[in-house]
């Protein structure tokens, strides 16, 4: 039994990237497309930590579900469930792990031996230590993630909820989703597809594909209190921090700064998770 559990852990233990210690620019100074949950801007300093630089795949998760008896991703709506009988959709594997919890991705790290990033740690992974928008740079390129804009050919900045459904219920998503026949209503595309938008350390879709739960309660103005070294996020009770926009987002939302938040029992058909570990537990 040891044996296999140990050979399951292996198989999840994807490559991880060290982030090294140090101070780097974190949220955004006033302008631009900056909100104002996202500042000051301020110089953060943390430890050394290892990321993962995939975000974790339906193949990663189904291991985990396999071992464990975990429940299975699923979404409300059936259109945007990925998996089926507690196996994910084929050719799906390579896929990040989306419609789940911030509790079922905290469970998943334990159960790897690792653990949720900080929202910090998570930001100074995505952009580096020079504040820079996206991960390859300042300058937004729809061709380095996978995002609303991808999809569409074009930069696509949604306005309000009537002109994010006209595109992804009425129109171009929909269209985008029959001509390439899928089961589901989900454009999630595996994982490392756009090495050209690696982060300055390394990771893959840092921007775009999935959102990622980090470890931190949300609070609007947390940025104006937390401590300079290591924050931890507040004492929260309702919301978790969200990162690095989707598939189905516009391009401001997969700037590095950029937070959303969601109900931990929430199982977004966008949002899945990466994990991180302390320096001297790898």
């Amino acid at each position: 039994m040891a044996v296999l559990l140990w050979l399951s852990l292996a198989a999840c233990q994807g490559p991880m990237v060290l982030i090294p210690a140090g101070p780097f620019l974190m949220g955004s100074p006033e302008g631009g497309d900056s909100l104002s949950d996202e500042r000051p801007q301020r110089t953060v300093t943390l430890r050394a930590f290892w990321m993962d630089r995939y975000e974790v795949t339906n193949a990663d998760y189904a291991r985990f579900v396999a071992a464990t008896g975990h429940p299975a991703p699923k979404n409300a709506s059936p259109a945007v469930t990925l998996w089926e009988q507690d196996r994910p959709l084929a050719g799906s594997g390579q896929h990040p792990v989306v419609n789940i919890g911030w509790q079922d991705a905290a469970a998943y790290c334990r159960w790897a031996n690792k653990r949720l990033p900080t929202e910090a740690e998570w930001e100074k992974a995505a952009r580096g230590t020079d504040g820079r928008l996206y991960p390859w740079g300042n300058e937004w390129d729809w061709t380095r993630a996978n995002s609303a804009s991808y999809w569409a050919g074009r930069t696509v900045e949604f306005k309000d909820g009537a002109e994010w459904k006209d595109f992804w219920v009425n129109g171009e998503g929909a269209r985008i989703s029959k001509e390439r026949g899928l089961k589901r209503e989900v454009l999630t595309l595996p994982v490392g597809r756009f090495p050209e938008g690696a982060s300055p350390y390394g990771l893959l879709d840092m921007a775009g594909n999935a959102s990622e739960w980090v470890q931190d309660w949300y609070e609007p103005y947390y940025y104006l209190k937390a401590p300079p070294a290591d924050p931890k996020g507040p004492d929260g009770i309702l919301l978790k921090v969200v990162r690095g926009g989707s598939w189905l987002k516009p391009a401001k939302s997969l700037r590095t700064a950029d937070r959303d938040y969601g109900f931990p029992d929430d199982h977004p058909s966008g949002t899945g998770f990466r994990c991180a570990q302390d320096e001297g537990e790898r």
